[in-house]
């Protein structure tokens, strides 16, 4: 279904063009017939600019989540964690560089699925945070750390094998891994107790 900018960007062709050559030509058939050839080529040009801005976007939300994970990263305690949180925020632009330049029809549901993981992993450690902050406010607080620690670990083996893949233009093997990433989502971790 075309975009509203592109039904838009035809409706205004089709007006301007029929009396723009209604005015030159005086006939109302001649006008309208090549008006809507205009109207045609105008509503698809329109379109696949709507898909590319839909795109750059998308793509562009995936980088401020991934900032925002980088940032909450940057606040965890334990060093190796932090540091394999940040290599990963590290190479998420790299995949989405090369999946663009590799496979550019997949980068939108590349994109939209590194979004919807990248929501898990933000949540995680906002959580995460919470309980190094606060840890007498959570039952067994050093375990539930070093299980999200081990689950968090699975970003970095995702980012940095995907974009190696993408790289090396493996690209079935990586879809095939982005197909699993929904289950590799990272599990939400209990709530705090009540004091």
């Amino acid at each position: 279904m075309p975009s509203n900018t592109a039904v838009i960007t035809a409706l205004v062709a089709l007006v301007i063009a029929f009396l723009g050559l209604y005015a030159v030509l005086g006939s109302a058939g001649g006008a309208a017939l090549v008006a809507v050839g205009v109207a045609v080529l105008a509503g698809v040009a329109g379109q696949s600019f709507s898909k590319a801005s839909g795109r750059r976007q998308l793509t562009r939300s995936v980088q401020d989540r991934n900032q925002r994970v980088a940032q909450l990263a940057a606040r965890v305690g334990d060093g190796e964690t932090r540091a394999s949180l940040l290599r990963a925020c590290e190479r998420i632009p790299v995949l989405l560089e090369r999946t663009e330049k590799h496979d550019p029809a997949s980068l939108s549901m590349t994109s939209g699925k590194l979004l919807d993981y990248l929501a898990s992993v933000e949540s995680v450690l906002d959580r995460y945070l919470e309980i190094q902050a606060h840890p007498a406010a959570f039952h067994n607080a050093d375990a539930l750390l070093t299980h999200s620690a081990r689950v968090l670990a699975v970003f970095e083996t995702f980012a940095v094998h995907s974009a190696d893949q993408v790289g090396q233009q493996d690209m079935e093997r990586f879809f095939t891994a982005l197909a699993h990433l929904e289950l590799l989502n990272p599990p939400g971790l209990p709530r705090s107790e009540d004091r």
